[in-house]
């Protein structure tokens, strides 16, 4: 297994982890209905000079907008170290 494929699935195990406790913490009332958390990357490959910003929020809306979701939002692109 090569370490771009190891992270990619790293990232995904750990985004189904962080899912699964948020439900359950906002299920049994322990945390609140709006979270974030955010940080840079200090390196963008798409802009010169640029970063990447990286976000994780929760906020309440109406269930019908946006409807179950199966799995985390995430993409992983090839490209990383060989």
């Amino acid at each position: 297994m090569s370490d771009a494929t190891y992270r990619k699935e790293r990232i995904e195990r750990l985004l189904h982890e962080l899912r699964y406790e948020v439900e359950r913490g906002m299920m049994e009332g322990e945390i609140e209905e709006t979270l974030l958390f955010a940080f840079i990357v200090p390196i963008g490959k798409s802009l010169a000079g640029g970063v990447v910003r990286c976000e994780f929020r929760t906020r309440p809306t109406h269930f019908a907008l946006f409807g179950p979701q199966s799995k985390p939002g995430l993409q992983v692109i090839d490209g990383g170290k060989s």
